[in-house]
């Protein structure tokens, strides 16, 4: 069948493979953007979502081409493939729609993976459609879908910098305008053109508008329940007055603050007040919720000494002019309070560069107060800087920016955070002096999880849990039972002084805090019977009705409450099930039907085998990519790096596995072996060579995982085109079942490796995916005598 309505030899190849490669770029594109929107929308950036939804697009419409195309009249083959190119155009911002108005409502995350999964599936649409009426160039069709794919994994990073989280969505629906255009160019209608040019000036129109209005600003609906629109809400005459993205987060600025709260406010969801709580020069708002103030300061260090009377900072009045270290110093409130607190040795570590060139940006108006002198500011991941220092501290300080209303919507309950993994602490213990203290803040909820990761973080350095009490200070500032509190947990290094009990005490008591442990003094139930050992650590964790063992860098979800898992994975395990069902039972009774040639190849067998090639490759691929966030600090740079050298790695093992596996599968048997063996190598070894280079500049660390990703992409890209051809050659009705059977179980593995990465940790998930290949392997060895021909006949 001509797929644009006319004969394939006479269509302008060029246009084909331009056409292809723009539509697999915006696909990639737009897999990665969706991490950024879901982060805005529904506090997490949910990347293993952003893979499914993809896999369940393209699994869709490649079943859709294959059994149904031939139904479709032929003149309604060129309109096939141009209208899904315009689909993608409209749904775009449909979809950004209906997430501006349902922001940060974790029980929508169905409905929008839903929404995402239709561009998808016309992107498998177009893909499909052109690799079935050009097999003839199919080489050069693969080729520019993994160059389009490749290159989109990374503009994507600069299309976040430039065009934000929404606007790179649309640009996508741009794209795929372009697409539409020429293909219609292709069919040579003058009418399609048009319309498709009609299209390309719509979606260029909703682009200038959106940079202009923000029409599809995510978290600033009026009635979103996150941190932003209800701060604005509670303090009249606020408002945003610059709005910023790059690869790490949205950025929203607000001034007019005036402290002048609606009198009573309280969010009636949260329940919990958002006043400003002293004179601000603005606060910064990162993706919607989390926020952080940037204070009103003239830079004089006698000044604003009230703040050193907060809970949170009289740490700072403990010891004389300590050496300060804060991780995550945001807007900088906690730098001003070290600094009128007396220290003249301040390091402050922020991550995300356009929080710190907001600070830099109101000068004297905040003091100046990255440049200070007594200040040293990086831009930097914590865990790097850290393991990169040889310097000693007196305080080493971890401020929260993350709100009740974040940790409280469930939404962070699947995000990792290294901060606050026992190997975290351990570089923070290393690198006190030793009367040092480390200091966290956080929620009440967070206490009983920090008791038990001091106490392992004591029994790591030679002590028993039973001195935990000497070295381990905790007080809240509302109450002791019920959040929202701020409670702030001190680790000394050393036992705590007579001097420094005493001092802290009575700060505590005449300011009104709510002490839960200090040594000798208070010690609330049922933190005693731990710290004497009457009970174990399993014993204390099931003592509260939330997760308070410690988490480690392999299991790094500090914000897992919920028991056993969050809901929300329990609904998507539920959802994944039923997509697995869905394209196992649905194309099965379909073949059936159609009464096809019965198979040489037994169809449990073939089944088995794609399905084990899809949760293996997903459980190894996603295990890698919660790996390498330790090591590059981005979630989102980490993604793009990681699907781009997979992409790579990938197709450059499938092109080779027509030529190494070209007579029978006995190589195949070796190749997925290799698999094996380096999955287990790097189960293994890849921690050690992760902390063994991860105090390195961010570029070195990014080509150390490029060269340690491709190993094994390379060869996870071989056993599935190799039997494909296989099942082509005795069975060719089956293979979009196949690609089906592939994908659904690539979504169920999706999910598997976040609940599997929460209960166990991602090593576990990777030992899974890698013993799933010994399935593969089996049934490859059961094959081994049979003979891959590829029919020249169907391709010539």
């Amino acid at each position: 069948m001509a797929l644009l309505g006319i004969n394939p030899s006479l269509v302008n190849r060029r246009l084909l493979f331009s056409g292809i490669f723009l539509i697999s770029l915006s696909g990639l594109v737009l897999e990665i953007a969706i991490t950024r929107i879901f982060s805005a929308a529904i506090w997490y950036h949910f990347a293993f979502v952003a893979v499914s939804v993809a896999l369940v697009g393209l699994g869709s419409s490649g079943l859709l081409v294959h059994y149904r195309l031939k139904k479709i009249k032929e003149n309604w083959a060129a309109n096939l493939t141009i209208a899904s190119s315009l689909g993608i155009t409209l749904i775009i911002p449909l979809n950004l729609f209906v997430m501006h108005s349902l922001a940060s409502q974790l029980t929508y995350l169905p409905l929008f993976m839903f929404l995402f999964a239709i561009p998808f599936f016309f992107v498998g649409i177009v893909i499909s459609a052109a690799f079935s009426a050009f097999a003839h160039v199919a080489g050069r069709l693969y080729s520019s879908d993994l160059i389009g794919a490749s290159l989109g994994a990374l503009s994507v990073v600069l299309l976040l910098t430039i065009m934000g989280g929404e606007g790179t969505t649309l640009v996508v629906g741009l794209i795929a305008a372009v697409c539409a255009t020429i293909f219609s160019v292709a069919a040579k209608s003058k009418k399609k053109i048009l319309i498709s040019l009609a299209f390309i000036v719509f979606t260029a129109s909703l682009l200038f508008i959106n940079e202009s209005n923000q029409i599809f600003a995510i978290p600033t609906d009026p009635t979103a329940q996150k941190d932003l629109p209800i701060f604005l809400r509670e303090n009249p005459g606020s408002q945003i007055v610059k709005t910023e993205w790059n690869s790490f987060s949205r950025i929203d600025v607000v001034e007019g603050i005036t402290g002048d709260c609606i009198p009573g406010s309280l969010d009636p969801y949260f329940n919990q007040p958002q006043c400003a709580e002293e004179e601000l020069v603005a606060k910064i708002f990162i993706d919607g919720g989390a926020g952080t103030n940037v204070i009103s300061w003239n830079g004089q260090l006698d000044s604003l000494t009230e703040l050193s009377s907060w809970m949170q900072y009289i740490p700072f009045k403990m010891m004389d002019d300590p050496k300060v270290l804060i991780i995550g110093s945001g807007g900088g409130r906690d730098v001003v309070a070290a600094l009128v607190s007396g220290s003249t040795d301040v390091t402050s570590v922020e991550i995300n560069p356009i929080i710190f060139e907001t600070v830099n940006s109101y000068g004297d108006k905040a003091g100046n107060l990255y440049t200070h002198p007594y200040v040293d500011a990086y831009v930097d991941e914590g865990r790097s800087f850290v393991s990169r220092s040889n310097e000693k501290y007196d305080i080493v300080y971890i401020p929260f920016v993350d709100t009740w209303a974040s940790v409280s919507s469930g939404g962070l309950g699947v995000s990792e955070n290294f901060l606050y993994t026992l190997e975290g602490f351990q570089e923070y213990y290393d690198h006190l002096e030793d009367d040092g203290k480390i200091i966290a803040v956080r929620w009440l909820i967070d206490s009983p999880r920090f008791v038990a990761t001091f106490a392992e973080l004591l029994k790591q350095n030679d002590f028993s849990v039973q001195e935990l009490e000497k070295h381990l200070i905790i007080v809240s500032s509302d109450s002791i039972e019920n959040d929202p509190s701020v409670t702030m947990v001190i680790f000394s290094k050393s036992p705590f002084t007579n001097n420094e009990i005493q001092f802290l005490s009575e700060f505590f008591y005449k300011n009104g805090y709510k002490p839960i442990l200090i040594p000798g003094q208070v010690a609330v139930e049922p933190y005693p019977a731990f710290l004497s050992g009457e009970l174990s650590g399993e014993e204390f964790n099931k003592l509260f009705p939330t997760k308070v063992h410690p988490v480690t860098d392999d299991s790094p979800f500090f914000l897992s409450f919920e028991k056993p898992m969050p809901k929300i994975l329990e609904v998507l395990v539920y959802i994944s099930l039923v997509i697995v069902a869905i394209f196992l039972i649905g194309p099965y009774t379909w073949l059936r039907r159609s009464a096809a040639a019965k198979s040489e190849l037994k169809t449990g067998t073939v089944a088995l085998y794609f399905a084990s090639l899809g949760m293996g490759f997903i459980l190894i691929e996603l295990s890698l990519l919660q790996k390498f966030i330790l090591l590059l600090g981005n979630p989102t740079m980490t993604f793009a790096i990681l699907l781009f050298t997979i992409l790579i790695a990938s197709g450059t093992g499938s092109f080779i596995s027509s030529r190494l596996v070209k007579i029978n599968t006995r190589n195949l048997i070796f190749i997925i072996g290799g698999i094996i063996a380096i999955g287990f190598f790097y189960v293994a070894t890849l921690p050690i060579m992760i902390y063994s280079v991860i105090s390195e500049q961010f570029v070195v660390k990014a080509l150390i995982s490029i060269g340690l990703l491709f190993p094994i992409g390379f060869l996870m890209g071989m056993p599935l085109p190799t039997v494909m051809r296989l099942v082509k050659s005795y069975s060719p009705t089956y293979v979009p079942w196949m690609w089906a059977i592939n994908g659904a179980f690539s979504v169920l593995g999706a999910v598997l490796s976040v609940v599997i990465g929460i209960l166990y940790g991602a090593s576990y998930a990777m030992t899974l995916g890698v013993l799933i290949y010994f399935i593969a392997l089996g049934v490859a060895f059961s094959w081994k005598r049979k003979t891959i021909e590829i029919i020249s006949s169907h391709s010539n």
